[in-house]
């Protein structure tokens, strides 16, 4: 049996600071995209539905959906796991493989020019890779560089992109 009367106030429900952190990202990320997509050139043709549509749709997503997160984690709301989900929701926050995979992805951008797409992309893939727990080096950069490749490949003829080559330049 309890001591709370009926009438007193139901305990204020703790902010969960990743859902802030995750809420925030996604808002930042979604005005960011908006004002890259202001940056986009329009032919003229195509007024309606030109290049801007959808990375504005897709900004005005990012951007609702954040600020929606984050008022509902200040409320004290929390993003609880699926069932199928063997996590504890009350144990400690290990950031350690997000600040991998966000290192690998920092550097993988500032060589993608210098170096070339297909060697900053692969530095992505193996920090993922690493994140995640392979420790098959080896084999990590192997695979990193072939999706690197293919990747490459598939934007630049079969999407008709124009990607830095880097080293390769001349090679691909």
């Amino acid at each position: 049996m309890t001591n709370q009367s009926p009438h007193s106030p139901a305990p204020r429900a703790r902010i969960s600071w990743p859902d802030v952190l995750v809420a925030l990202g996604l808002t930042v990320l979604g005005v960011l995209l908006f004002v890259g997509t202001q940056q986009i050139q329009s032919s003229g043709m195509n007024n309606i539905v030109g290049p801007r549509v959808f990375p504005l749709i897709v900004s005005f997503g990012m951007t609702l959906l954040g600020v929606l997160l984050l008022i509902g984690a200040l409320r004290g709301e929390r993003a609880e796991p699926a069932s199928e989900e063997d996590t504890d929701p009350d144990a400690p926050v290990q950031l350690g493989a997000a600040a991998i995979i966000l290192g690998g992805f920092l550097i993988g951008a500032l060589i993608l020019v210098p170096l070339g797409f297909v060697f900053g992309t692969a530095l992505m893939y193996f920090s993922v890779a690493f994140a995640f727990g392979e420790r098959r080096f080896g084999l990590m950069a192997l695979v990193s560089l072939l999706v690197a490749v293919v990747t490459y490949e598939l934007f630049t003829r079969g999407l008709g992109l124009s990607l830095p080559p880097g080293l390769l330049k001349g090679l691909l």
